[in-house]
């Protein structure tokens, strides 16, 4: 495998998601969980906010419109979200979890404290990844790489 540097640093951290999705996922099946670990977040805002508009969940999440809607026709084909019209407008759409959706994020919410100790864990070996990852966000958020570099 070609060694990155810095310059390739989002590549770097594409890597790391997809190697978490990946054993994610593991962990989901033998869990008997169907939820799509890439769509994890997604149904506990659902869950959080209640019916809600995909603007709402992009609000929320800070995740493109269009990266909402392409996650939802999966989530209403396993039957873990359902849509209606909104009693307030009936352009807008409300997302809300089904009894299934609940059965499957309590499942996962029972896993949080076992991937609190895998992280402690890979931390421990990898040093502080979650709070370094935080913090590169909100740096870059305040100042881009344009005016960091000059160019």
């Amino acid at each position: 495998m070609i060694e990155l540097n810095r310059t390739f640093l989002g590549r770097l951290s594409e890597q790391l998601s997809d190697l978490i999705e990946q054993q994610s996922a593991e962990v989901f099946q033998r869990a008997g969980i169907v939820i799509p670990v890439r769509s994890s977040s997604l149904m506990t805002a659902i869950a959080t906010l209640g019916p809600v508009s995909a603007a709402d969940l992009v609000r929320a999440l800070d995740r493109s419109h269009q990266l909402i809607q392409q996650k939802m026709p999966k989530l209403l084909k396993l039957g873990l979200v359902s849509r209606r019209p909104s009693p307030d407008d009936q352009r807008v759409m409300l997302i809300e979890l089904t009894d299934k959706g609940r059965e499957q994020l309590a499942l996962l919410d029972s896993l949080d404290a076992e991937f609190e100790r895998a992280y402690a864990e890979m931390e421990q070996d990898a040093g502080p990844v979650f709070d370094s990852i935080n913090r590169a966000i909100t740096a870059l958020k305040a100042r881009p790489l344009i005016d960091r570099m000059g160019v």
